[in-house]
Formats: C-alpha cells, structure tokens, sequence
C-alpha cells in the first residue's frame, strides 16, 4: 500500500509542530522544515520513534534567497517525491512592526510571511498539476482581516497571501488540487505569551487536528477557532469612528 506524504513548513514549533505530529500519527511520511536545524532533528527524531514514520529534517532559511528557495526544492523533491500534501504554517511577526521600521526589517517580514511562501507554493502547485492532485494548505491571520496600528507589515503580508490564495483556487476549481487557508485567531505559541489578548489562546494540537481533517476536502477559507469568523466580521463591520478607539 502506498504510503502518504506531506511537506510542512515551519515545523519546528507551534502549529507547525502539532501539524507534524498530527500527520506522522495518521501515517505519513514526512519532510519537515524549519529554520534552526538542532531543534528541527530533534522533532525528527521523536516523531520517527514514537510513530514510526519516516521524518525528513530539511533546514530552510526563508530569507535565504530565491536560489537557496530553488535549491531546497530540489532536495526535497528528491528525499520525499510525489508528495500529497504541503503546509505552510511559517511565519513571523516583530514588535517594532508599525508600519515605519527600515526597509530591511520590513522585507525580512514580507518575505518570510508571503513572498518566500508564495514561491514554495507555486512550485509545490506546479508539482500538483503534473500529477493531477494534492493539497496546499497555506496559514494566514486574523490580522489580515481586521487590521490595526501594530504587526502592519505582517497583516499587509497575510492578506496577499490570501490574495494569491483566492488566485490559486480559481486556477485550481476544476481539478484535484485543493489550495485551504486558514486565518488564525490567538494561538499558545511563543508569539502570544505575555501579550494580552482578546480572548483565550488555542491550543495548537487542536488547531493543527481541525486542519488535518480537512486535508483532502475543499475548505478553501475558515477562520480557526471557528469564532473568529464572527469576530472578524463584527470588527469589520464597525464604524471607522468606533474602530479607529480600539486598542486590541
């Protein structure tokens, strides 16, 4: 029997984390990518012992280069080829992101957040293509839809990326290659600790468990937790003279 494959990006923590674990539990193999190689090999590891599956640590540097990009591609396709499912939970944010800081911290941020991800994306799409299915699953934030005064460059970059999403479906709307987004609300990762919030912060595993099952059904857009769908609306909906008081 043929054993299922998956590529997550951004796996060494956080959502990521929990997707790979998710994933290895249901029976894929796996490459898994991640900036910091030492704690990438040790989810590797611990996933291949505890489940038995194949685990593939790949560093990548998303603010590498595009020829660093194209090498990592490569390499990937040749450890782990034909693969059914990419997801691309990567991602950054910078306190000092208001919209004003240099030029340098605000391409890091583009980059890592959308440019770097829509190149993987449409590499792994073309791969898609060819073998006439697969599953691109591609993380935004509610900061794309209801943005504010902090983390600008980031909602600026999360909202292309579902731009480019939205392009990719319509692309895509007759075949068998799905492309689901799934803008986040607050998640209890090392970006959330500390701050305050609006409401409580999810736990990742059950975000990363919601995603999973949806792998292979066309979800296209949803909010995670559920109810950030009303909350977003309901912010979006709001008067500018309201609005422009909040201080989420």
């Amino acid at each position: 029997m043929d054993r299922r494959r998956a590529v997550v990006i951004g796996a060494s923590a956080g959502v990521g984390r929990a997707l790979a674990e998710s994933l290895a539990r249901r029976g894929y193999d796996l490459v898994i990518a991640a900036r910091d190689e030492r704690d990438l090999c040790a989810v590797a590891k611990d996933l291949e012992t505890r489940h038995g599956r194949r685990v593939v640590p790949m560093p990548i540097d998303l603010v590498g280069g595009d020829d660093a990009l194209q090498a990592w591609l490569g390499e990937c396709r040749v450890r782990l080829p034909d693969v059914d499912a990419v997801l691309i939970p990567a991602g950054a944010v910078d306190d000092a992101d208001d919209g004003m800081q240099d030029w340098d911290a605000a391409d890091r941020l583009l980059t890592t957040n959308f440019l770097a991800v829509m190149k993987l994306a449409s590499r792994f799409l073309s791969d898609f293509e060819n073998r006439g299915r697969g599953t691109l699953v591609l993380i935004s934030s509610i900061a794309a839809g209801a943005p504010r005064r902090r983390n600008v460059v980031y909602a600026a970059a999360k909202a292309a990326l579902e731009s480019y999403a939205r392009s990719m479906q319509h692309r895509f709307a007759e075949t068998d290659v799905l492309v689901n987004v799934y803008a986040l609300g607050y998640v209890d990762t090392a970006m959330s600790r500390g701050r305050k919030l609006l409401f409580p912060a999810a736990d990742p595993a059950r975000i990363a468990e919601a995603i999973v099952d949806d792998l292979n059904r066309a979800r296209r857009f949803a909010h995670l937790p559920r109810y950030w769908a009303v909350v977003t609306f309901v912010l979006r909906s709001l008067p500018w003279s309201v609005y422009r008081r909040l201080s989420f």
